[in-house]
Order: C-alpha cells, then sequence, then structure tokens
C-alpha cells in the first residue's frame, strides 16, 4: 500500500453532532505530524439527517445500558445473529416507560428504523470508499460500539484490502481483546491512548498490512497476529496491555476541519452551534486518593496528567482563533487543583472572553466560584450526587450535603450553570434518606434543578472491581443479549454496563419500577421534576437579600414562600448572615457575644420556619442568595455546543 491512499477516521453514531470527536481530531492531528494524510468522516452529522431529528431526539436520550442504538445496528453488524425483538422491546418499554408517547407507535418505529440501518450503512460506505482508503478506523465510545462493527463489517465485504482499525473508550483493555478476537473483520484494536503510537501503526500497516510480527506491534495494540500466536498479558491491573501516553503536554492540538465543513454541508447546520471539546489533563486527581465508588471514566489507568495553566490558557486562545467559536468544553474528568489560582486570572484579562465548561470537585468556595464566573466558565459540571452526607460518603465523594448546597448557591449567584444529578439506587442505601431529601428540594427553587438519575454498575468502577464487598452479583445488562452474538463469558469481557443479577427478582434494577417501591426515591423523584418544572415557567424563582447593615430585606418567589417580602432584624439578621457561610451551630453562640442559648435557638427556629435557612449536618445553611445575582446563561448558550432540538415550528 501507498502511503498517499489516505486513511480514514470515522465517528459513527450515537455521538453528539453539536462538537467535533476530540479523539479522532487529536489522531489526525498525530497522524498530520507523522507525515500521513487523513480524513475524519462525520457519519454521527450524516445519521441525524438519515434518521431526522424526532428519532434522533429519542435515541440520545435513550439509557445507554439499554443498548437501543446498538440493537438498531446490530442487524448489519451480525447479520446471522437471530434475536427476538419482541422481548428486547418488551424490556426496554417496561425500564423506561413512555408516559407522552405511544408505546404501540414507538415500537413500529424502532422497527422501522432498525430495517433502514442497511441502507445508511451502504451509503456511508459508499461515501468512505470514494477516497480509496487504505485504512479504515473508528473510535468507540458509549454506544458507538455496534454502529462501528457494522460499518467495518460492511466495508471488509466491499473491500477485501481495505485494513479496519478500532479504539477508543469501548475498546480498554478485556474490552479490546473481546472486540478482535471475536470479530475478525477488525484488523487492529489500539487498548488505550493511541496518540503517540497511531503515525508509527498506521505507516506500518500501509508497509505490511495484515502481517505486522507480534514484536513489531505497539503496548496496547492487538493485530492479526494475535489470533493465532496468542494475546500479550501483563502482570498488573486484569492482565491485558494498555498503551498510556505519559507526557500529554507535547501532543499537538486536536485538527477539527473536517467537522466544520461537514456541518456546513448539513441540513441541519442552522440549528448546530458548535463547541470546541478540548483536554487539559488526563485521569482524576481524586481518584487517586478516594475513588468514588460508581466511577469507571478513567478504566484501568491511576495515573493523572495535566498540561500547565499557561499552556492551557494559550491552546484555548488558539483554538479559539482556529475556528472562529469562543464554546470551549474541557472534558476533563475534574478541574486541575492550580488552574483556578494560575490559569483564570488570565482568562479575566483577555479583552474578548471565552465561554468555558469545566467538570469540579464540589467543595468549591465562594471565591473560587466567583473567579471562574469571572474567567468566562459559564458551565459546569460539579460532582454532587446527592444532598445527604450518608449517601456522599457511601459512595466515596469526599463532599457533603452542605457544601453542594452552598455550591448551588454560589453558582446561581454569579450566573454560572450547574449541570447535575442525584443518583440513586447504591448499595446499603436507605430509603429514609431519599424521604429526608424530598422535604429539602422545595425549599431549594431558587437555585438549578437536577436530575434523578439511578445508579449505572459500570465496568472498572470500585462496584465492578470488587462486588463481593458491597454484596452485589454483576452480570452483563440483560439488553446485550438481544445485541451481541457472544456468550455470557465473552459478553462480561465485551460491554461496559452491568446489572445486580440477584436483584432482578426484586427490580432493583429497572429504575422505574424500584422506584415505585421505595417511597422516599419515589418522593425524591417527583420533588425533582416539581424543581425543574419551576423552571420551566417564564421567570424562575427566586430567594434573594439585600443587607441595609441594620436590616435585611428578603424577596422570595419560591412556591413555598411563607412571604414575598420579609424583613430579618437583630439577633436574627446575625444568625443569617452567619448561615450564610454555612456555620456550624455549636459554634454560633461563641460568635454571637451577648445572647442567650435561648434566645439563640429562639431566632434560629424562626428563621427556619421562615424557610430561610435550614439544618443540614448540624450547621445552619442559609438559603438566599444576594441581590443583585448574575443571570444564567441560556442552555442555547452551553459551551459545548447546541443543537436546536425542537419540532415544528
Amino acid at each position: 500500500m501507498s502511503a498517499d491512499m489516505p486513511i480514514v477516521l470515522v465517528n459513527m453514531p450515537m455521538s453528539t453532532v453539536e462538537r467535533p470527536s476530540l479523539a479522532l481530531g487529536l489522531l489526525q492531528s498525530a497522524l498530520t505530524r507523522a507525515g500521513l494524510k487523513s480524513k475524519t468522516f462525520y457519519a454521527n452529522i450524516w445519521f441525524l439527517e438519515y434518521a431526522g431529528l424526532a428519532d434522533y431526539n429519542l435515541l440520545e436520550t435513550s439509557p445507554p445500558e439499554e443498548a437501543l442504538v446498538d440493537w438498531l445496528f446490530a442487524g448489519v453488524a451480525f447479520p446471522d445473529f437471530e434475536t427476538n425483538h419482541a422481548l428486547f422491546l418488551d424490556q426496554y418499554f417496561r425500564r423506561n416507560p413512555c408516559p407522552h408517547k405511544s408505546e404501540v407507535e414507538l415500537r413500529a418505529n424502532f422497527l422501522k428504523l432498525r430495517s433502514l440501518i442497511g441502507g445508511f450503512i451502504d451509503w456511508t460506505c459508499g461515501k468512505i470508499l470514494k477516497e480509496q482508503p487504505a485504512i479504515v478506523g473508528c473510535t468507540s465510545t458509549f454506544n458507538q460500539h455496534v454502529p462501528s462493527f457494522a460499518l467495518l463489517r460492511r466495508l471488509s465485504e466491499l473491500a477485501p484490502g481495505l485494513v479496519t482499525l478500532m479504539g477508543g473508550a469501548n475498546c480498554e483493555s478485556v474490552m479490546g481483546r473481546t472486540t478482535h478476537a471475536r470479530f475478525p473483520w477488525v484488523d487492529y484494536v489500539v487498548s488505550g491512548e493511541a496518540d503517540t503510537l497511531i503515525g508509527g501503526l498506521c505507516r506500518d500497516i500501509l508497509t505490511h498490512g495484515r502481517d505486522i510480527p507480534p514484536g513489531d506491534l505497539p503496548f496496547g495494540v492487538f493485530g492479526p497476529v494475535h489470533r493465532q500466536a496468542g494475546y500479550p498479558a501483563t502482570l498488573t491491573g486484569d492482565c491485558v496491555p494498555r498503551a498510556v501516553v505519559e507526557d500529554i503536554h507535547a501532543l499537538p492540538l486536536p485538527d477539527f476541519s473536517d467537522y466544520f465543513v461537514e456541518l456546513e454541508r448539513s441540513l441541519y447546520a442552522d440549528r448546530v452551534y458548535p463547541g470546541l471539546p478540548m483536554e487539559f489533563s488526563r485521569g482524576c486527581w481524586w481518584q487517586r486518593s478516594s475513588p468514588c465508588t460508581f466511577c469507571g471514566l478513567n478504566g484501568a489507568l491511576m495515573t493523572y496528567r495535566q498540561k500547565p495553566a499557561a499552556q492551557a490558557l494559550e491552546e484555548m486562545i488558539e483554538m479559539s482563533k482556529r475556528y472562529g467559536t469562543s464554546r470551549i468544553e474541557a472534558v476533563d474528568n475534574i478541574l486541575a487543583n492550580d488552574y483556578v489560582e494560575k490559569a483564570l486570572p488570565r482568562l479575566v484579562a483577555l479583552r474578548e472572553k471565552l465561554s468555558i465548561f469545566f467538570e469540579v470537585k464540589a467543595n468549591l468556595k465562594r471565591v473560587e466560584v466567583e473567579k471562574l464566573a469571572a474567567g468566562g466558565v459559564r458551565c459546569i459540571q460539579p460532582g454532587i450526587e446527592s444532598l445527604d452526607s450518608r449517601a456522599l460518603k457511601l459512595m466515596g465523594k469526599g463532599t457533603t450535603a452542605v457544601q453542594n448546597v452552598q455550591l448551588l448557591k454560589w453558582c446561581r449567584q454569579f450566573g454560572v450553570r450547574a449541570i447535575w444529578s442525584i443518583l440513586w439506587g447504591f448499595p446499603r442505601e436507605s430509603d429514609a434518606w431519599y424521604a429526608q431529601m424530598a422535604r429539602l428540594l422545595p425549599l431549594l427553587h431558587h437555585l438549578q434543578p437536577g436530575h434523578a438519575v439511578r445508579l449505572r454498575y459500570q465496568r472498572f468502577s470500585l462496584y465492578h472491581r470488587a462486588p463481593d464487598q458491597y454484596g452485589l452479583t454483576l452480570s452483563p445488562a440483560a439488553s446485550y443479549r438481544y445485541v451481541y452474538p457472544l456468550s455470557e463469558r465473552d459478553l462480561a469481557d465485551q460491554v461496559y454496563y452491568f446489572e445486580d443479577s440477584q436483584a432482578n427478582d426484586t427490580g432493583r434494577n429497572f429504575g422505574v419500577l424500584d422506584a415505585n417501591r421505595r417511597p422516599g426515591v419515589q418522593a425524591m423523584i417527583q420533588g425533582m421534576d416539581a424543581w425543574r418544572d419551576a423552571w420551566r415557567g417564564p421567570t424562575t424563582p427566586m430567594l434573594s437579600m439585600c443587607d441595609s447593615g441594620d436590616e435585611i430585606m428578603i424577596e422570595d418567589t419560591r412556591n413555598i414562600a411563607v412571604e414575598r417580602e420579609q424583613r430579618v432584624k437583630g439577633l436574627a439578621r446575625e444568625i443569617l448572615l452567619a448561615a450564610d457561610q454555612g456555620m456550624p451551630e455549636a459554634r454560633l453562640s461563641g460568635q454571637l457575644k451577648g445572647a442567650s442559648l435561648a434566645e439563640i435557638e429562639e431566632a434560629t427556629a424562626d428563621l427556619i420556619a421562615r424557610k430561610l435557612i435550614v439544618r443540614l449536618d448540624a450547621r445552619l445553611v442559609g438559603l438566599p442568595v444576594w441581590d443583585p445575582c448574575t443571570s444564567m446563561p441560556a442552555l442555547a448558550e452551553f459551551p459545548g455546543g447546541y443543537l436546536d432540538r425542537h419540532l415544528g415550528g
């Protein structure tokens, strides 16, 4: 094969259309650095056009562990695999009731869409083969795996000389080995990070095709030779090789040019406001000391690496100029510890502000949220996960309910949109915790609402690595048995989501069914729904305060407001000011000199009755934000990009 023959990289559905693929952008830059020609095809954008916005919306919001997208593409990926579609859909709708849509209609719709996937794959293959590529590679994260299998299988049938390649989060470790061992139309699989090996690997493929000897394959790469000679093993973790990039600050910036060309041609171009995904670190610094029990994001890799703050700033500015957008989405698992001090002052100083998203730990201080807002961080995803400290301790979050409520308060104060959830369904949790949370929620309606989400058991999480310690018996999520033609053992090595098979009889994994059996959880879910409903009106609820120095004036438009306007003075004013900082109640009397314990208790009880403060974890937490507060950015302004999903006029 000639080095002039291009390498085609493909981003298969379902992957969000409002931003380019960071993985493929990085690989394309690495290939360019290695002197190789490559092109990235955005088949996810083509699929939006093919399926239409209504079906796309349904698929995008389907929980990934239900494998709906994988099932749609499985007929093309595994044409000889006979599966019971009726049973798959029975299970799907049992777990995911659609109160606003007809189940009969949706079933017919999904079956019709499944029958059309072959046409989409053939059309996609035609576009790719026009390039006469030597190599086609797919990245696979979440539910891109079976769509990638479908594409590569059809390509290998149409062009037998073509070499196929897969990588991404779904190919890490045993998942990558199983992908390679069980699906022979995938020639090479990369387990781990491919940035520094992709150039050399593709050059060798162009020279030797499928005949690269095992000694010449990079660590973490499975090739055709391994199907005969056996797979390499390591002495660490799950004994499967995983490629790691030690020095991420030397990596080139991602190349997103093909995405913007494709987007411009799209029928939906006027509905997409693109954002730029960027990374400034890999791994999670919190995971090193105390991993969250449910998190499987970093796979078998525990090392944390970050780019210097100055480099992060320069890269944001460069990418914004290059692609003409100020929207930057950091894909980092967690904001680097020193960026607030070292990167934000420079972002504040920029004449033209960027609009940035970061994932953060929820223990940010008020001044840190203020600095983030001033630096252009318009949206964060804090790992809130619960408003009960007992649940947070159970999941190893290293934060408290007080810190979470305070963070939501400061986000409303400084106009930073927060994306957050309450997770439920943990082993050994108490339903009473959720009943207590449900009573708290109406008090918080002036803060940003989140979502209630049932726990998912992910590969690489502590639950998956040591299920016995949590009383779990995990097996692959039941949906996958209707998707993959694999034995139970191979399925357990292939998929990302699992269920507690011992709990199936009690419905613990079935979300809605389980919530109906748990009044506390049900009350919490209803409370979260009511909170979101309160934010759907023309004006959002507000609880704000203004201090004259003598008295605090309160405006309260929450549904549970005792009065729309209140005044707080004297001892109550001092208590409210202390509660604004989340002060331990035991320290109040020491701070409020001259007031008796009885007077403090009486004033505190009055503020609680007026729904201006709450008791959490032996602390008093003030609920009002200070007037004025900064307005929230609209949902359409999300830094990671926005797709207008509205149907009709």
